[in-house]
């Protein structure tokens, strides 16, 4: 196989966070991204609303150490209960 598709680390990494809108949640959803890449601005959150207002997209660009850094964020992400989807 190639190595021309591997990520090389550390490095700006986007993902897209589906969460279930309720102000709290979605702030709480932002403090964890914040505590595993202290480097994350505001401007690096894009938050966006579905058209029902069921729900928030927060397209992400953060900073990404490595692949289990990455893990490790994915798997608390994926514990809070309004967190619906990451990709």
């Amino acid at each position: 196989m190639s190595d021309a598709h591997q990520i090389e680390f550390p490095c700006r990494y986007p993902i897209k966070i589906i969460v279930a809108t309720a102000e709290s949640q979605v702030d709480e959803v932002v403090e964890i991204l914040r505590r595993h890449s202290p480097n994350t601005t505001p401007s690096d959150i894009d938050p966006h609303h579905s058209r029902g207002a069921k729900f928030v997209s927060l397209r992400v660009n953060l900073w990404a150490e490595g692949e289990d850094h990455l893990q490790t964020l994915y798997e608390e992400l994926l514990n809070h209960p309004a967190v619906r989807i990451i990709l």
